[in-house]
């Protein structure tokens, strides 16, 4: 009975610790098309939830413009809402928004590889 408690905590522990692009419903994830932080749907570009920004292709929420986006964690950098109600991603020393706006990539020379922002063969992150 102790052994099954103990596992349980320590898998509620990892599941708390470990990093989501999107909390939506019982489980972390990236953010689907047409809600908040996803791609708008095609083929006229809508959004289930929110607005969709046709220019840049996903959907915010007017009310909450960062809800969704997470710039590729809390250590890379934090969402800041323009003066035009836009999701904005500031990023931390060491991490750059140049290859996506919305996603910090960590900077040449940091170790740190990260398969998002390898170019245009890899799967872009939000």
């Amino acid at each position: 009975m102790r052994r099954g408690w103990g596992l349980g905590v320590g898998l509620l522990l990892a599941s708390g610790l470990a990093y989501g692009c999107y909390e939506g419903g019982e489980r972390d994830k990236d953010p689907p098309p047409g809600l908040p932080g996803g791609l708008c749907l095609a083929p006229d570009g809508f959004c289930q939830e929110g607005t969709c920004n046709r220019n840049e292709n996903y959907c915010f929420e007017a009310s909450d413009p960062c809800n969704g986006f997470f710039c590729g964690g809390e250590e890379r950098g934090l969402c800041m809402p323009t003066a035009e109600g836009q999701p904005s991603c500031l990023c931390a020393v060491g991490y750059s928004n140049e290859a996506y706006p919305l996603y910090c990539c960590p900077d040449p020379g940091m170790g740190e590889v990260d398969e998002f922002c390898l170019g245009d063969d890899a799967v872009t992150g939000g």
